[in-house]
C-alpha cells in the first residue's frame, strides 16, 4: 500500500469503532439513503456499506485524484455506491433525497461551515439527520510521555492550514454551526481512541506523518533542519516503554425539523 493510501486508511480505521458507535446512537440505520460529503478515498464509505448491507450511499468528492483509491475501496460494494464529483458548498441534490448525511473531517477545510451545513440539511427528508465529525485544535491529541517539538510542529501545521482557508478548531463549534444552519435536536459527543505501544508509530504518522511534514517544508513553514531535529526526537520517543498516543474527535448531529427547513 502506498504512503498516501496507508495514511488515508489509518485516518478512518483507527477511530472507526468509536465513530460507528456514536453514528448508531445518532440514528444511523440499515436501509437508509446516505450522503457522504467529502468522501475522499472512500474508506469510511466502504466500512459503512460493509456494515449495513441494505444501505445505499452516495459519495460526494471534488478532488479527481481521490477517484482511483475510491474505486478500489468500494469495488466489493459498488452496486450500492455512487460517486459524484461536487463540493460540500454546492450539493447537487433535491430536498428529501437522503435520510442521513455524513461530513467526516470536511468542515475544517470549507471556508463557510454554516453554509456547508445548510447545503447538507437541504437534501435531507424532514426528520433526516446530519452528522459532522471533525477536529478541535484545543483537544486533538495527548502523548505519554510528551514528545519534544510536537506542539511546535502542530502549531506550524495549524498555521499552514489557516493559510489555505481551513480551520482546525472547527470541532469545538459544531453545535453552534448546526444550530445556525437550521438543525434541531442537536447532540454532541467527544470520542477518544488510544494506541497501544506497538501501534503508537501509526497513530503518530496519522497526526503528523511524512506527507504533512513534506507539505510544511515545501510551503516554508518548517526547515529541513527542524524536521531532522523532530525526527530524531520522534525516534527516541518510539523507544519509550509504554508509549501511547491518544486522539480525540468532536461529533455533532442535528435533524431537519419535521415541518421542513424554513
Amino acid at each position: 500500500m502506498s504512503e498516501p493510501a496507508r495514511e488515508a486508511s489509518a485516518r478512518v480505521l483507527l477511530s472507526w469503532p468509536e465513530e460507528i458507535r456514536v453514528l448508531r446512537r445518532f440514528g444511523l440505520r440499515d436501509g437508509m439513503r446516505v450522503l457522504d460529503l467529502g468522501s475522499g478515498s472512500c474508506v469510511a464509505a466502504a466500512e459503512l456499506l460493509r456494515g449495513f448491507p441494505g444501505m445505499a450511499l452516495v459519495g460526494l468528492e471534488p478532488d479527481p485524484a481521490a477517484s482511483v483509491r475510491a474505486r478500489d475501496a468500494t469495488a466489493p460494494v459498488a452496486d450500492r455506491f455512487l460517486a459524484v464529483r461536487a463540493s460540500a458548498d454546492r450539493v447537487p441534490f433535491r430536498a428529501g433525497s437522503f435520510d442521513f448525511v455524513l461530513a467526516r473531517l470536511v468542515f475544517q477545510y470549507v471556508p463557510d461551515p454554516v453554509e456547508a451545513a445548510r447545503q447538507a440539511l437541504s437534501v435531507l427528508r424532514p426528520g433526516g439527520r446530519l452528522t459532522v465529525t471533525d477536529v478541535d485544535g484545543d483537544l486533538s491529541y495527548a502523548l505519554d510521555p510528551p514528545l519534544p517539538g510536537l506542539d511546535r510542529v502542530m502549531a506550524r501545521y495549524d498555521a499552514w492550514h489557516r493559510g489555505r482557508g481551513g480551520d482546525r478548531s472547527v470541532g469545538g463549534r459544531l453545535r453552534a454551526i448546526l444550530t445556525e444552519a437550521g438543525a434541531v435536536d442537536v447532540q454532541t459527543e467527544t470520542i477518544r481512541f488510544e494506541s497501544r505501544a506497538e501501534t503508537a508509530e501509526l497513530y503518530l504518522d496519522v497526526l503528523v506523518g511524512p506527507g504533512r511534514m513534506r507539505a510544511l517544508r515545501e510551503a516554508g513553514y518548517v526547515t529541513q533542519a527542524e524536521i531532522d531535529d523532530f525526527l530524531a526526537a520522534r525516534a527516541q520517543w518510539l523507544l519509550s516503554p509504554g508509549r501511547a498516543v491518544t486522539r480525540y474527535l468532536r461529533m455533532a448531529c442535528g435533524a431537519v425539523p419535521a415541518s421542513g427547513l424554513r
